[in-house]
């Protein structure tokens, strides 16, 4: 089977599917992928194309308002057209544009749309909190910026949602066309372990006392992110023996407006740089090492989809601190299988982040039941039987060779 997987993160929620379609040797399995990223990581059997969308070769020849990463992975797809049998299946990241015009330049490929947001009024006041509201001029470009994702809802054949809670917030008349399917979480890699240290060639806290971890995309816009750090000052002054690392192997670091370093903004909050520090593109076997050693995991991605980085650090029996949101609150249930948090205040944060440190042994079990939710649900195995029955579902419609 021919299929090309789409995402501007390699790999996305596509990599475990990426890697079962790459070990298959009977496949064609190629993976179209934003030219910024570093040190990607070859998934055998996977070829990796890559597009870069700030290039303005192409542009000239269409109009100023086409949509330019939809572009530049259309130019892929034509290439592929021109030199390798048509695909018989695409899978594809919606609502950034990138997958705009596969049906275009593909119209007979069967084209399964992955979508995790669909922008709502309400949704801007949840990041912004402070803010009086959704005005008229915001609700216009919330509408503006649900157009991608409208156009790639109507042009796609099914479409996936990784929670119900997803599904949701898309218009009533897109339902029908939309499946609740989560990617899945590797419960073999991400696991717990007894022995927790961690320890890099720059940084060694096998000696640490207590150890809260944090991971998230874009943190320089993430509110949480900055309500998590405000909330140090008070947590480090109670635990002056406790180690924060802000890590992830897709983490973007925050900057000040004026540019500053992590390590100038931990000097601007009042923070021993000792104490705080930042890991980037940390391998995924440091980065299961990092969850396994962790008192606390606080997840401060937004509210609207339920991060994969925040099941896998349950999968490997971390405390897990996430905010109050509905998607946050269909995977975990307070006191049960991790800690639900208020992020409106550091001083709010501070409190819950101190109470778990301060009693471990009653978390023991929130941790064991945080795995077992993970295991039952969300595990790959529970939810690649899902995938496939949608791909060959809709395979069946053009009766190409089976897929896994």
């Amino acid at each position: 089977m021919n299929i090309i997987f789409i995402h501007t993160h390699f790999p996305g929620p596509f990599g475990l599917l990426a890697q079962m379609s790459g070990r298959d040797k009977k496949n064609n399995t190629v993976f179209i992928t934003a030219a910024h990223q570093k040190n990607i990581r070859q998934i055998p059997g996977v070829k990796p194309l890559f597009f870069d969308h700030t290039s303005r070769a192409d542009h000239k020849k269409l109009h100023r308002e086409f949509n330019r990463a939809g572009l530049a992975v259309a130019n892929i797809l034509a290439d592929l057209k021109r030199q390798s049998p048509v695909p018989d299946l695409i899978i594809g990241q919606c609502g950034t544009g990138t997958t705009f015009y596969v049906k275009d330049v593909f119209p007979d490929t069967l084209f399964l749309g992955f979508f995790d947001r669909y922008h709502r009024p309400e949704h801007f006041h949840a990041r912004h909190p402070k803010a009086d509201g959704a005005d008229v001029t915001r609700r216009m470009e919330i509408r503006h910026r649900n157009l991608i994702i409208l156009s790639d809802l109507c042009a796609c054949d099914q479409g996936i949602c990784p929670t119900a809670w997803q599904k949701k917030q898309f218009p009533e008349a897109f339902q029908n066309k939309l499946n609740v399917v989560h990617p899945g979480i590797d419960t073999r890699a991400f696991q717990p372990k007894k022995d927790r240290v961690f320890k890099t060639d720059t940084l060694d806290l096998s000696g640490a006392d207590l150890l809260v971890t944090c991971t998230g995309h874009a943190l320089n816009s993430n509110f949480r992110f900055g309500q998590f750090m405000a909330s140090l000052r008070t947590v480090l002054k109670r635990k002056s023996t406790a180690h924060i690392v802000i890590a992830g192997p897709d983490t973007l670091f925050p900057t000040t407006s004026s540019g500053n370093k992590p390590s100038q903004i931990c000097k601007q909050m009042d923070l021993n740089p000792g104490q705080v520090h930042f890991l980037e593109g940390l391998d995924q076997d440091r980065y299961i090492q990092l969850l396994q050693a962790s008192s606390v995991h606080v997840s401060v991605d937004s509210g609207r989809m339920a991060p994969i980085p925040m099941l896998q650090a349950m999968a490997c029996e971390c405390l897990v601190m996430a905010p109050d949101t509905p998607s946050v609150r269909e995977i975990i249930t307070d006191g049960t299988n991790g800690i639900v948090a208020d992020f409106s205040t550091p001083d709010k944060l501070s409190q819950k982040l101190l109470a778990c440190l301060d009693y471990p042994s009653f978390m023991t079990a929130v941790r064991q039941k945080a795995r077992q939710t993970i295991v039952e649900k969300y595990a790959f195995e529970k939810t690649l039987p899902r995938y496939l029955d949608i791909i060959r579902h809709l395979a069946a419609q053009q009766n190409p060779e089976p897929f896994g």
